[in-house]
């Protein structure tokens, strides 16, 4: 997946924050994390599969970052 089709799914999570929407991220049909706008501190919330961890991303580029970093 290409970068900037990450960052428009992002920019569509913020943009619909109001409904709650959470993206799962596949690879070879192996979910490996998911991501969520949360409006109230204005983040990107990653929770990634496999250790639960959650990590939040003010900037829109960092979040794209770490998801493309996950998926390699």
């Amino acid at each position: 997946m290409s970068i900037d089709h990450t960052l428009n799914m992002l920019e569509t999570l913020k943009y619909y924050c109001d409904s709650e929407i959470t993206q799962t991220f596949s690879n070879d049909k192996q979910q490996v994390l998911s991501v969520c706008y949360l409006k109230n501190n204005h983040s990107f919330e990653i929770t990634y599969t496999e250790t639960n961890i959650k990590k939040n991303f003010r900037q829109i580029e960092s979040a794209a970052e770490a998801i493309e970093k996950a998926l390699r």
